[in-house]
């Protein structure tokens, strides 16, 4: 298992590596109904947006019960989720809350309108601020990681 919760450290490195470069840009650009009028700037939100779901989707659905998993929070891997984020709360990677805020960005991302310029604009604030939590998610249970090999 530890094996496999390496692999995804790896996976989310290089999403992370890439959905920064777009995070970087976007957030050096004013970002208007105008900046949607040209493909390049469509083709980074597009590139960001599409790297953050991944990066959510990689975080929930895979490694926080391999992580759990391997730090001995958990005997089973097929445990709910709810049970899930409530560990990740007792260990202070992240709350519960916070979680369904990042889940609601995605969300919101996945239903908007093209045509909706101002809804799109404030969805993708919302995701780069989203992202920055995700960004600590992922480091907290590194360094956790790297703290409980260090006690082994």
């Amino acid at each position: 298992m530890i094996e496999e919760l390496e692999e995804l450290f790896a996976l989310l490195d290089r999403l992370f590596k890439s959905c920064q470069i777009d995070y970087d840009e976007l957030r050096s650009s004013h970002i208007d109904e105008s900046f949607f009028a040209e493909y390049t700037s469509v083709r980074i939100v597009n590139s960001f947006l599409f790297n953050y779901s991944k990066i959510q989707d990689k975080l929930g659905a895979k490694l926080f019960k391999k992580f759990l998993y391997v730090v001995n929070e958990i005997e089973d891997i097929d445990i709910p989720m709810i049970d899930v984020l409530n560990i990740l709360e007792r260990i202070e990677i992240l709350t519960r809350d916070n979680w369904e805020e990042l889940r609601e960005i995605r969300n919101a991302l996945t239903h908007e309108y093209p045509f909706a310029i101002e809804e799109r604009i404030q969805n993708l604030y919302a995701a780069l601020d989203g992202y920055v939590r995700l960004k600590e998610i992922f480091g907290d249970i590194k360094t956790y990681t790297v703290q409980i090999k260090e006690k082994k």
